[in-house]
């Protein structure tokens, strides 16, 4: 009987076995269920409970966020913090103005104390006061304060700020050329961008890694949201350095955030005359200058810096993208080779004549017009110049034309200079090509509006035609892209054989 009943009962105690696996499952299947949806229900009914304005708002701003981001960067989107002083407001302001726009920027003068204007101008920034820095150097207070700036302005919490940019009360920016670099970069990435200076001597006293504050610096949302949370312990352990902008720069050193180099901000850490450099500034967008207090007027044809800046910033309005940019081409002397002449366009400031053939890789290289900020040396600087030939060798120097008018036409500009000398000639040079090119009292340049887009590409300088006038006191130049393969020695020998200017009306 037992053998019988084994193989009975066997299968029996399998499936209650199996049953009963299936039974646990399906418990722990059930709880984690109720579970689950108590906590929906009870997520449901805290909401339900919350103001009605906290829910929408949160959803509003949740869509302005991502509508916002797909959006490219534009004015909006920066917040200006600018240094300066109650006591110096009133000299400087003119500065500020020049590039201010109220009802498309925002931002704040930040001063030392209440201005000593009771009638604040509508064309300037509106003011705050900076808190007062609690620095243990004495002498280093403002420093401390000027320092805050971008933390102070991330303190208020504005909406829809991507970039704060910091600069001086005698700094001008060029807005336009601004937007076009700042856009190239990630503003929820952090990101510190600006330029050393000018003057090597000024880089090794503080650093080659550091954004000299007067040229004026950006850094991103990101960026700033980090310097708030340090800023208070880094400036005191920085309290020795004598600037704002060192101690900036020590503080993102912490954060491990390097600068990122843009050519375009100026510090202008140079004295006298800073001709030279503007005339051939480099293949990048003019963003700022600085110190412009401390340089001769940008054009001769002007008694003082406001209204020399005035010009060029009305030649930057029409083409913002262009501005400074420099254009190289030649003119040719089928007659005889003294009329073999190179010209450089520094676009909306100065046009040089050289009654003689020179290379690109020397024009493009800046006269050394300028000496060092600190020592009133000839250098050395961050960047190559050369050596402008003095009064008494007439015949080496170019001729120079500086902007006289601006026109603005439907699908182009055009851009007057005349001409003006060195101001310490003491004689002329007699040679055939030198007396046929000061015959030339203007040059006209007709140029298409260059794309600001062109800057998130590879940097490359346009190229130019140029023919004189048969009268022999004018030129007239047309700047183009160039070609794929096109080089300027290229073009030149083309234009011995063929040139015309017939379509140079067609781009007004």
């Amino acid at each position: 009987m037992a053998g019988k009943v084994l193989p009975v009962c066997k299968p029996y105690f399998l499936k209650s076995e199996i049953i009963t696996g299936i039974l646990r499952r399906i418990n722990k299947t059930s709880l984690c269920t109720v579970l689950l949806f108590s906590v929906s229900l009870i997520s449901y009914f805290l909401l339900l409970s919350a103001p009605y304005n906290w829910r929408l708002s949160s959803c509003q701003s949740a869509t302005i966020t991502t509508v916002d981001s797909l959006q490219p960067t534009n004015l909006s989107h920066i917040v200006f913090g600018i240094g300066g002083s109650a006591r110096t407001w009133s000299r400087r302001r003119g500065y500020s103005e020049v590039w201010w726009r109220p009802s498309e920027m925002r931002g704040y003068v930040w001063l030392d104390e209440a201005p000593i204007e009771t009638n604040w101008s509508a064309a300037s920034p509106p003011w705050r006061v900076l808190a007062a820095g609690t620095d243990r150097y004495a002498e280093h207070s403002a420093a401390a304060r000027m320092a805050r700036i971008a933390t102070d302005t991330y303190g208020l919490g504005m909406e829809g700020v991507r970039w704060f940019v910091m600069g001086d009360d005698d700094t001008v920016f060029f807005p336009e050329n601004l937007v076009a670099v700042l856009g190239k970069y990630d503003h929820e990435q952090i990101y510190y961008i600006g330029a050393p200076s000018e003057s090597v001597e000024q880089d090794e006293i503080h650093s080659y890694g550091m954004a000299f504050g007067g040229g004026g610096f950006a850094i991103s949302y990101a960026a700033a949201a980090a310097l708030y949370g340090v800023i208070d312990g880094c400036l005191e352990r920085y309290a020795y350095f004598f600037g704002s902008d060192q101690r900036v720069h020590a503080c993102f050193s912490e954060l491990g955030v390097p600068l990122t180099r843009e050519p375009g901000f100026h510090q202008v850490d140079l004295r006298r005359d800073v001709y030279g450099m503007l005339a051939a500034h480099p293949v990048a967008p003019l963003v700022s200058l600085h110190h412009i207090d401390f340089v001769h007027p940008i054009s001769p044809l002007f008694p003082s810096q406001l209204d020399a800046l005035r010009t060029l910033f009305n030649a930057a309005r029409t083409d913002p993208a262009r501005t400074l940019q420099q254009s190289i081409c030649y003119l040719t002397g089928r007659s005889s080779p003294a009329l073999n002449w190179s010209v450089s366009v520094s676009w909306g400031y100065t046009v040089q004549l050289y009654p003689w053939i020179v290379e690109p890789n020397q024009l493009e290289v800046p006269f050394r017009t300028f000496k060092t900020w600190r020592s009133f040396r000839k250098g050395p600087f961050g960047f190559n110049t050369r050596e402008l030939a003095p009064p008494d060798l007439p015949c080496k120097r170019p001729l120079r034309f500086f902007l006289d008018r601006v026109a603005d036409g439907s699908n182009g500009t055009v851009t007057e200079y005349k001409s003006f000398g060195w101001g310490d000639e003491n004689k002329e040079c007699d040679e055939p090509g030198f007396r046929a090119a000061a015959r030339v009292e203007r040059v006209r340049v007709f140029a298409q509006r260059m794309d600001p887009k062109v800057w998130q590409k590879a940097p490359r300088r346009q190229c130019c035609d140029a023919r004189r006038k048969t009268d022999g006191e004018s030129i007239e130049i047309r700047i183009r892209e160039c070609g794929l393969r096109e080089s300027v020695h290229s073009r030149y020998e083309f234009f011995l054989k063929s040139i015309s200017f017939r379509r140079i009306g067609r781009l007004l």
